[in-house]
């Protein structure tokens, strides 16, 4: 093992400098990096070059789910125009939606709900809904206008738990007060 480890050392300093750039900007995915990090010139600049829209990162993370998890709402929005797959999942199997409302990045899941993502989706594995997510971390707003657009109060994650009780749990009183004057079961 520590032959072959030492073979490819030496082969990648056989590799000329230049070679070596060439490689990792192949290996770079512009449009996926810039909606993680807002850079709205060069997702304006990707998207005319009819690169895909669902491009995804070297994390395997679609560039919608990365606009939506660190909050650049203009990025989400070039990306909903551009018809990026507003439910398309990173490796953990989130959506765009459900890293937004778990971050509270109320704006963002507006614009995914008016988008028509699923605001039932689960993640795979823990079945947790962008409702649960948000309802746990104590993001208010988030969880009204996830009620609002008619998320399932009862939907329940693979212990049993719905997001009144996630709420409960984490001591979210003001999330757990408007989940039981909406009616969501325990």
């Amino acid at each position: 093992m520590r032959f072959i480890a030492l073979l490819i050392a030496l082969c990648a300093l056989a590799v000329p400098a230049a070679a070596q750039m060439k490689i990792e900007v192949l290996h770079r995915r512009p449009l996926a990096e810039a909606a993680r990090d807002g850079n709205i010139e060069v997702l304006k600049s990707q998207l005319a070059a009819n690169v895909s829209p669902n491009q995804q990162d070297l994390e395997f993370r679609p560039a919608l789910v990365n606009a939506a998890m660190f909050g650049h709402i203009e990025a989400v929005r070039l990306l909903i125009a551009a018809k990026a797959n507003v439910d398309g999942r990173d490796r953990a199997t989130r959506t765009a939606l459900m890293w937004a409302a778990e971050r509270g990045h109320a704006a963002i899941v507006k614009a995914l709900l008016d988008a028509k993502a699923d605001k039932d989706a689960d993640e795979r594995g823990t079945r947790m809904t962008a409702l649960m997510l948000a309802a746990r971390e104590g993001q208010m707003q988030v969880v009204e206008l996830l009620v609002k657009a008619g998320a399932d109060l009862a939907v329940t994650d693979v212990t049993g738990r719905t997001a009144l009780a996630l709420a409960e749990t984490a001591n979210k009183r003001q999330v757990a007060d408007f989940l039981r004057r909406n009616n969501a079961p325990r």
